[in-house]
């Protein structure tokens, strides 16, 4: 029981700040929303092709800063699971066809699990970053960096940018599969805990990978993933379904 008591814990800066950067996105996106519903696919993907610029942008000043500054290490090497936003995002906004769609379902899929475990435990992924965003580059790539994740999946969703399938189930296995083969490479031979491979902080998941070893937890955190990622996509084929059936009987 003790893991379910850490989470949704947050700071009274997080209780001030996250929703008001909240309700900032979700204005973004109505305004986005209002002024591109009716218009073509290439007019839509602008807003989403700017996020990406951007996100590619914060990453490459962190990478370049911490090398110039000999800060850099193999922690900042972007292996991490936010990492996958810098790739697959410009795949769905710059490619077309199965690469393009790729891209599509894995931003889809990795962005919306940033959202539900962002308002679970915010200081997991951005830390005290909401106490002063602008106190260093590295609190407001953090800060930013996140946010601008969640506002491409609430862009992308209002949008309809997705289309997406029971067929492309298969893209989230094979997108989290490239995803384990090299972050688990790399983890173990930098023995850098990207993702919480070599061990997690949430203690029930702790205590499997002690009590039944590290192979173990190896699959299960990668077939969780897998699970995590269908059972994203099938909400959004719900949701959509749901939409569809009350517009027609309207």
């Amino acid at each position: 029981m003790g893991g379910v008591f850490l989470m949704f814990i947050w700071s009274k800066q997080d209780g001030i700040v996250l929703p008001l950067t909240l309700l900032a996105m979700v204005l973004i996106t109505l305004i986005l929303w209002i002024c591109l519903r009716n218009k073509e696919e290439k007019y839509k993907k602008i807003p989403l092709i700017v996020i990406t610029v951007i996100l590619l942008i914060l990453e490459g000043i962190k990478q370049i800063k911490a090398a110039v500054t000999n800060d850099y290490s193999t922690w900042t090497i972007p292996l991490h699971f936010c990492s996958l936003f810098i790739y697959f995002f410009p795949l769905a906004v710059f490619f077309k066809g199965r690469v393009g769609q790729f891209g599509k379902v894995m931003s889809f899929v990795t962005s919306l699990w940033l959202f539900a475990l962002f308002y679970i435990r915010p200081d997991t992924i951005i830390n005290e970053s909401a106490d002063n965003p602008f106190v260093s580059f590295s609190m407001f790539h953090t800060f930013f960096y996140h946010h601008l994740a969640i506002l491409f999946l609430f862009v992308s969703v209002a949008l309809k940018f997705y289309d997406i399938k029971y067929k492309d189930f298969i893209y989230v296995v094979i997108g989290f599969t490239i995803y384990s083969v090299i972050a688990v490479t790399v983890a173990h031979l930098t023995d850098t805990n990207y993702c919480n491979i070599l061990k997690n902080n949430f203690e029930p998941l702790e205590a499997f990978r002690v009590q039944f070893g590290q192979i173990a937890y190896t699959a299960l955190m990668y077939l969780g993933s897998i699970a995590g990622g269908i059972a994203g996509l099938l909400l959004y084929i719900g949701i959509k379904k749901l939409i569809n059936i009350k517009n027609t009987k309207e």
